[in-house]
């Protein structure tokens, strides 16, 4: 299932603002690039970007940004409002199972924004 639009990263410059002013948070399975924009009074939005570097067939890049996509919205509620985030898969993902990797995130999420 998509995430609805008012959870979505639509323009280019809500990502270039994101990844040039964000914060940066490292993990195994991937980057995120987390930004609480001034002045904005919305819901928590996330962008997902895989490059052709991750893997040359759209298939492979196209189910990566789906999984994804499925953790954020399962988590979505977990997440602060106010937010722009931009979610970098890394290779290592690749291979991951979903398990892992929704682990993954919701251990940032905990470490981050809960405890933080």
């Amino acid at each position: 299932m998509m995430l609805k639009k008012q959870h979505r990263l639509s323009t280019d410059y809500e990502f270039k603002l994101t990844r040039k002013y964000g914060r940066n948070l490292v993990s195994r399975y991937f980057y995120l690039y987390v930004l609480k924009p001034q002045n904005y009074e919305g819901q928590t939005r996330v962008g997902i970007i895989v490059s052709n570097k991750f893997d040359k067939s759209a298939v492979k890049r196209n189910r990566i940004k789906r999984i994804y996509r499925e953790i954020i919205r399962n988590n979505l509620d977990k997440i602060p409002p106010k937010l722009w985030i931009i979610v970098y898969p890394k290779i290592s993902s690749q291979g991951a199972k979903y398990e892992d990797v929704n682990t993954e995130f919701t251990d940032i999420l905990q470490k981050e924004f809960i405890a933080g």
